[in-house]
């Protein structure tokens, strides 16, 4: 049997640079994206791309290389991801709808993109790395639970949708894990968790 063509996004660090390292382990045909490919440079992965998951010309030219030269994507994973703290009366919008791009935007602009070459060659799956954070949500993550909560009702819904074509869909919800996400929120966030004239710095402080 051949090997699975797997292609993942937001592998510069975290879970998808490790999943990227144990799938090819495992004999994955692995595609790793980052839109900063040289984070990618210690992965031994068939092949590195740098799409943009905020920008739909970048994943259609990444997409149309996989398939120019693998024939088929076997497996999406939608890693890519980050997240702002704050409480939601000190977030902008601005900010809020910049998270929305990448976490859940990104995620449908990637799924517009591959789903139908899924579709056309009748199996396919689509794995989305959500989080705890889209079941409860804690004081200062609301706006970021916000996001994985949508990945949630998108995963419940193309469940049921792509079925009939041969498609699964899977949605994973971590919890806290080893890697530089909780770091890289809180340098995010710093200008908001250390304004001292917020009404909830005392609740940024605890």
């Amino acid at each position: 049997m051949s090997s699975k063509i797997v292609l993942i996004t937001g592998c510069s660090t975290g879970i998808g640079h490790d999943l990227a390292r144990r799938l090819t382990l495992a004999n994955y045909t692995v595609i790793a994206t980052a839109r900063h490919p040289e984070r990618l440079s210690d992965l031994h992965v068939a092949l590195q791309l740098p799409p943009d998951v905020r920008d739909p010309t970048s994943i259609a030219n990444a997409t149309e290389e996989v398939i120019r030269r693998f024939g088929r994507i076997d497996i999406l994973v939608n890693n890519a991801g980050y997240a702002v703290r704050g409480a939601v009366e000190d977030i902008s919008v601005e900010q809020v709808q910049q998270m929305f791009d990448v976490n859940v935007y990104g995620v449908m602009r990637m799924i517009r993109t591959v789903v139908p070459h899924m579709r056309q060659q009748k199996e396919g799956r689509v794995i989305t790395i959500g989080s705890l954070a889209g079941k409860l949500v804690l004081p200062v993550n609301g706006t970021y639970s916000a996001t994985k909560f949508a990945l949630e009702a998108l995963s419940d819904a193309m469940r049921v949708e792509l079925a009939p074509f041969g498609i699964q869909v899977v949605l994973i919800e971590p919890g806290n894990s080893r890697s530089n996400f909780m770091a890289t929120a809180q340098a995010n966030s710093q200008e908001t968790l250390s304004d001292p004239d917020s009404p909830y710095h005392a609740l940024y402080q605890h």
